[in-house]
């Protein structure tokens, strides 16, 4: 396991400290080994005065470590004793927790590995702590002076050589030998979860049992504890997450480029930073604010109470209730009282303001739900407001080229020059998957602009990378008869349980509308009641159309995941079945009539009003089929050479003339 410091490029970084990055230097060139993180608030307990960090030493255990500026002030002896031994007892609390960190004896469980926490006076003088020196009380506690040149290395050599099983006051297992890197992801989750990402999916641990631990010791087993899939960011990704420069900024990216995890990342780190201050991150999906909401409870980000998360109209519900006392009599705000909230911030009345402010899928975004937050923000030097979105994940009506949603707030004009950032990268989707999502993307994409529906000129539309790891499966079946397409999508949900091993939980079935009376097509009440007869459970996380199922929130959900395509935005699974495309034979006209697509020189002659819609229905098909991370199948009811099967048969050509089976 090399050397890793967290973050790498520390030294262009303004809010890392200058003891922070002599502690990062001296890690560079004396560890060979492990990973080194300053700059975290993993108890909530950092501020300018003191600064937190740990090291985790694979061989030796965890050291976690408080950076005090002040020298040591000595009335305050056995205040820092008891800082040390709250800080280090609410650390280790969190670390049992983890199912991945632990062994037990009995009912009782211990670390896997030796912990302590100490106090780095980095200003204070070498002799502080001398023979004979009455402060010589705090020496199992605090270790000093590793700025001044004299003793420099000594003093930080002793922090960092130390054997920390020496004294660790936490019983651990005695036969404790080196640490995994699973491990050290599941250290980082609970430390620093801005640097990790956490999966809606359980690993499979085994606690291992030891009878090294005295069994008076310990802490008894809970059997709440856990532990989720959890991934580091890569050093790119930390390097986004560590941008705290001024200035506004727009973030592109392709579906699978993490930039929902980078949001709920650099989230934390505002809020982390500036404790006095308010902290938003919106979007417009509540399942996506759910999962948000998931990932913060997994990071015990719960006690910090200055970060907001929620979706815009729960903004102006709680904006309405708890700053103007008036009630929104709906979940969905009206454009009249977003307007209203909106005239309320200009004229004060509405006083809240937050110092950073993100939003999420940007171009699901009106100009005036932009309008409304930018208004909230703070008007500091080092406010931020960043805005992250995908333009082909287009699943409402927007305007046209040229008028992407940031560029029309009414009466502010944002200057994003040199900051819109593009992200190239897929973490998500496999190669297999991200080669055919590839394909679909270039396909629309140039006869979109040969319709003069979209500029690649304007946006890089077609800035998209494959992933680096192979998939299970890619199964794209035409030709499906309308009125059996419930029977084919209870098939393939069984096969993917039986040939890949998959639990129902890590599959969704994605659809574009629940139902269609127009059509005669009731996709929704056909798959739930063939999914009822055959005994597989299921939730839903979009609405029903009846009384007989509620919606479930996406971080409770048990069984398959059924959903629209809309109210998937932003989640990812781990296979997925797009089917029910039977309506998109067709786009709706506004007085509800269906009109059949058979060409884009069908669309060429639309009027621009209709050809947004069909772009709309094309781009959903495109996010439906990114949503799946290993398996994706895509059960087509479509009449054969329609547009839509066309999209899916041209990007599925090449995988084809490579031995891949239609």
């Amino acid at each position: 396991m090399a050397l890793r410091l967290w973050p790498k490029d520390f030294e262009r970084k303004e809010h890392i400290t200058r003891e922070e990055k002599a502690l990062l230097r001296y890690a560079s060139q004396n560890i060979s080994e492990g990973h080194f993180a300053v700059g975290v608030d993993p108890v909530g307990m950092s501020s300018d005065k003191v600064r937190m960090g740990f090291y985790i030493a694979p061989n030796k255990g965890l050291l976690t470590f408080s950076i005090y500026i002040d020298p040591i002030n000595p009335d305050q002896i056995e205040i820092y004793k008891m800082y040390v031994q709250m800080v280090e007892q609410k650390i280790h609390e969190r670390l049992l927790d983890s199912k991945m960190l632990i062994v037990r004896n009995g009912d009782k469980k211990s670390l896997k590995f030796p912990y302590r926490h100490v106090i780095i006076f980095a200003n204070e003088k070498p002799e502080t702590l001398s023979k004979g020196n009455p402060l010589m009380a705090l020496d199992s506690y605090v270790y000093v002076q590793f700025l001044n040149p004299i003793g420099k290395k000594k003093i930080i050599g002793r922090l960092i050589e130390a054997d920390i099983a020496s004294g660790c006051r936490v019983t651990y297992d005695q036969e404790f030998q080196h640490m995994t890197e699973q491990e050290c992801r599941a250290i980082f989750e609970r430390l620093a979860p801005e640097y990790t990402v956490v999966m809606h999916e359980h690993e499979t641990v085994e606690v291992k049992q030891t009878k090294t631990t005295p069994s008076e010791q310990g802490v008894r087993i809970t059997g709440k504890e856990l532990e989720y899939k959890t991934f580091f960011l890569d050093e790119y990704q930390v390097a986004l997450v560590n941008d705290m420069g001024k200035g506004h900024r727009v973030l592109l990216a392709n579906p699978g480029a993490g930039k929902s995890v980078l949001l709920l990342s650099k989230a934390f780190k505002y809020a982390s930073l500036y404790k006095e201050s308010k902290v938003l991150l919106t979007c417009f999906n509540n399942n996506l604010s759910d999962s948000y909401m998931f990932k913060r409870t997994c990071a015990n980000f719960g006690d910090n109470h200055n970060l907001y998360i929620m979706t815009l109209h729960k903004l102006v519900k709680k904006l309405f209730e708890e700053c103007l006392r008036k009630r929104c009599y709906s979940n969905i705000a009206t454009p009249e009282e977003i307007q209203e909230c909106l005239n309320k911030v200009r004229s004060g009345e509405i006083k809240i303001r937050f110092k950073a402010i993100f939003i999420d899928e940007v171009q699901i975004f009106e100009p005036i739900y932009l309008e409304l937050c930018y208004a909230l923000l703070e008007k500091s030097d080092d406010a931020l407001f960043l805005m992250a979105g995908d333009l082909n994940q287009t699943v409402r009506s927007q305007s046209r080229r040229g008028d992407a949603p940031w560029k029309k707030i009414n009466g502010v004009k944002l200057d994003f020059t040199g900051r819109v950032r593009y992200i190239e990268r897929n973490y998500r989707n496999s190669k297999q998957i991200g080669d055919f999502l590839n394909r679909m993307l270039c396909y629309m994409n140039k006869y979109m602009e040969q319709m003069n529906m979209i500029s690649m000129k304007e946006f890089a539309y077609d800035s998209f990378e494959s992933g680096d790891y192979e998939g299970i499966a890619l199964k794209i079946t035409t030709g499906i008869n309308r009125m059996q397409i419930q029977t084919a999508v209870l098939a393939a949900v069984k096969e993917i349980v039986e040939k890949y091993q998959v639990g129902y939980s890590d599959i969704a079935v994605l659809f574009p509308v629940r139902k269609n009376t127009a059509l005669r097509y009731y996709f929704l009440y056909w798959l739930t009641s063939a999914l009822d007869k055959a005994g597989i459970p299921y939730s839903l996380i979009t609405l029903s159309d009846d009384e007989r199922q509620s919606k479930v929130q996406y971080s409770k959900t048990t069984g398959v995941v059924i959903s629209t395509i809309d109210s998937s935005l932003g989640l990812d699974f781990k296979a997925v079945i797009v089917a029910g495309l039977y309506p998109y034979n067709y786009y709706f006209t506004d007085g509800g009539n269906n009109v059949l697509v058979t060409s884009w020189e069908t669309i060429g002659k639309l009027g621009q009003h209709e050809q947004e819609k069909v772009q709309i229905q094309i781009r959903k098909l495109y996010t439906a089929c990114s949503r799946a991370r290993d398996i994706l199948y895509v059960l087509s009811d479509l009449q054969p050479g329609s547009l839509m099967e066309q999209l899916l048969t041209e990007a599925l050509k090449e995988k084809k003339q490579d031995g891949q089976q239609l």
